[in-house]
């Protein structure tokens, strides 16, 4: 049970690191790849290939989701902690590139 939720870790870690105007849109950032993930597992178990579509790889989804999105949220916050001055919509953009980085990453690991 802790192994599945263990992404939870994240989050003080991210609320922690950037300045408190950012806050907000790091903890929906956080909160939106951990539902993505969740979801693209879900999709992987239900169709019958937890392991991936390929199976080139013998981890499960779940796994992979972990890493891949570990990833980017260390990148996430790198970038996030050196540009304390980004506000507002360039600040959202920038959440918003990483978010989908993060998933069209993982889904083409996911598949594999």
């Amino acid at each position: 049970m802790i192994y599945q939720w263990l992404d939870l870790i994240w989050l003080p870690i991210g609320l922690f690191v950037v300045k408190k105007e950012q806050r907000l849109w790091v903890l929906g950032f956080f909160v939106g790849c951990m539902l993505m993930m969740r979801m693209q597992v879900e999709l992987m178990d239900v169709t019958g290939y937890p392991t991936g579509f390929i199976q080139l790889l013998s981890s499960t989804a779940l796994d992979r989701g972990l890493v891949i999105y570990s990833i980017f949220y260390v990148l996430y916050l790198i970038l996030a902690h050196y540009s304390p001055n980004t506000k507002g919509p360039i600040f959202v953009a920038g959440s918003i590139s990483i978010f989908f980085m993060a998933f069209f990453t993982s889904s083409i690991i996911m598949v594999l």
